[in-house]
């Protein structure tokens, strides 16, 4: 197998004891990225100018942060504002209908473009919007391996699926990426997620049953922590 930038991570998820390699690979992509944005980053122009205009969602501001690099953060901080406070300015500021405005000229409602500026200022993440473009070329390479090498598809298919999310990303990517062969895949990749569903169905169940009185607390054998997995299983986290 060929290594690039996308194999070698990709193919060291499927070695990990993860109920997702994709969760691996977006936990591992998303703490570089806040390393990244408050460290090397911080020297670089451009960097500065797609952090200033685009800012973080709630998640990552929180993870910002939390990463408890103060000065850092606050220059990230310091300069987002600025492109904050200028852009709900502009937005207030009087529209003009036309080249000459009198007294009574008609004016769009300002709290409307405010609110439109509000919006467009939340609706962009620089870390998403870095991850969700390295994830699609995981999505890429993980259908290009499956399909070209004998030994990663063998390695998918003794791991343990996917967390729903990453399954639906993977089946949607399968339209562009899995070739001629993609309904055999996608029915091995379904038996895949089934099977693992089932085991954390059964895990999770048994989990319950433990606070049942009545229960065999001594000879159940599942994870003390069925509950959370079942949970990341669901809905990454």
């Amino acid at each position: 197998m060929k290594e690039t930038i996308y194999t070698i991570p990709l193919s060291e998820s499927l070695e990990q004891d993860s109920e997702c390699p994709f969760c691996y690979l977006e936990n591992k992509l998303e703490s570089e990225q806040i390393d990244y944005c408050l460290g090397p980053a911080m020297m670089e122009p451009d960097h500065r100018i797609l952090s200033n205009t685009k800012g973080y969602c709630r998640r990552h501001m929180d993870q910002l942060a939390g990463a408890k690099r103060a000065l850092p953060f606050a220059l990230v901080l310091d300069t987002r504002m600025d492109e904050v406070i200028q852009t709900l300015e502009d937005a207030r500021g009087t529209k003009k209908t036309g080249k000459k405005a009198g007294l009574f000229a008609k004016k769009e409602p300002g709290a409307s473009r405010v609110a439109q500026a509000a919006a467009e200022l939340t609706a962009t993440c620089l870390v998403c919007e870095r991850m969700e473009h390295t994830m699609s070329k995981f999505f890429y390479t993980f259908w290009y391996l499956y399909g070209k090498e004998p030994d990663f598809r063998k390695k998918v298919l003794s791991g343990k699926g996917f967390c729903l999310h990453h399954f639906k990303e993977v089946l949607n990517a399968s339209e562009k990426h899995a070739g001629s062969r993609r309904e055999e895949f996608l029915e091995e990749l379904t038996s895949l997620e089934l099977e693992n569903l089932k085991r954390n169905k059964q895990e999770v169940h048994g989990f319950v049953k433990q606070f049942d009185y009545r229960s065999d607390k001594e000879n159940w054998n599942g994870p003390k922590d069925a509950h959370l997995i079942c949970a990341g299983k669901l809905s990454k986290f």
